[in-house]
């Protein structure tokens, strides 16, 4: 599977975060407060799937994957400088988690100026090693557990 999601049809990350979830189209609607139909028309690519709910799929999987993957702030990932960090909301506001929340469509990164998704405006992040993080299966054990949990 590719990790290129800025290509990826939002129907596609749908699907695979549900499936990293590891529910059916119905407790995916019940999570998000929608119909099932809805789930399987974004799923099927007969319906948008709309920012804010990509957005939705985004912060339910990362509460989800919380405990899965290491807190590590957006700026360590990104390589960001120290002034660079001082203007972000994601450093002064977001402790370094939910970048692509707290600050999506309010900057640029610099570091994503190669793969943000000029297309949506509302959401330029889903290019960024943040997000790819997020939605990656390989660096999570089948059980779930990192090593240091053992």
């Amino acid at each position: 599977m590719t990790d290129n999601f800025v290509d990826m049809p939002r129907s596609e990350v749908v699907r695979r975060i549900r499936q990293q979830f590891g529910v059916t189209q119905a407790k995916l609607a019940v999570a998000m407060g929608t119909s099932i139909k809805t789930v399987q028309s974004y799923e099927q690519g007969w319906r948008n799937v709309p920012t804010r709910a990509l957005v939705q799929l985004l912060v339910l999987l990362a509460i989800h994957r919380r405990r899965e993957i290491d807190k590590v702030p957006c700026w360590e990932i990104r390589k960001c400088r120290q002034t660079a960090r001082e203007d972000c909301p994601s450093y002064t506001i977001g402790e370094g988690q939910f970048c692509w929340f707290v600050s999506a469509g309010a900057t640029k990164c610099p570091t994503d100026l190669d793969t943000a998704d000029t297309d949506d405006d509302l959401l330029p992040c889903m290019g960024c090693e943040v997000i790819r993080r997020l939605l990656r299966t390989d660096d999570v054990p089948a059980d779930g557990k990192q090593a240091s949990d053992a």
